[in-house]
């Protein structure tokens, strides 16, 4: 085998680890939403459960970049059957289609603000927890 074949091998079987690990992590929270009987998602709870871990150190996002950035390339792949299914009610959406237009467009605004603004905060927090570490110096640039 040569070494580009290797490569690519190699590269194949890293990122199909790490989707199943994306998906291990689905699975998780599927458990969780069936066991505990929860309004959640299972997504949205393995979503959670990733952050957290994550967050804690126990997870290195090395070990899902490429598969997380791998399914995110291919998202609109994942759109084709629901655009499908819409057309099977091709009379409802000539009938009431503005009310989901105007749902939609509104819906991306309001989903814009709250993404703008949790930037905001976060930066403004980043912010305040860098300057809470650094040490104070008096003039003479000793440590007081």
């Amino acid at each position: 085998m040569d070494t580009i074949m290797r490569l690519r091998l190699f590269y194949s079987l890293k990122l199909l680890i790490q989707v199943g690990l994306l998906f291990v992590f689905w699975g998780i929270g599927y458990l969780l939403q069936k066991l505990l009987n929860l309004p959640i998602s299972a997504a949205v709870l393995g979503l959670i459960i990733t952050l957290l871990a994550l967050a804690s150190g126990v997870f290195k996002l090395e070990w899902i970049k490429k598969g997380s950035d791998f399914i995110l390339n291919e998202l609109v792949l994942f759109f084709i059957p629901c655009v499908i299914g819409v057309m099977n009610y091709k009379t409802l959406l000539l009938n009431e289609g503005w009310q989901l237009i105007v749902s939609v467009i509104l819906g991306t605004i309001c989903v814009m603000i709250v993404t703008a603004y949790s930037i905001y905060l976060g930066f403004k927090f980043e912010h305040y927890l860098k300057a809470k570490r650094q040490v104070p110096t008096d003039h003479a640039g000793e440590k007081a």
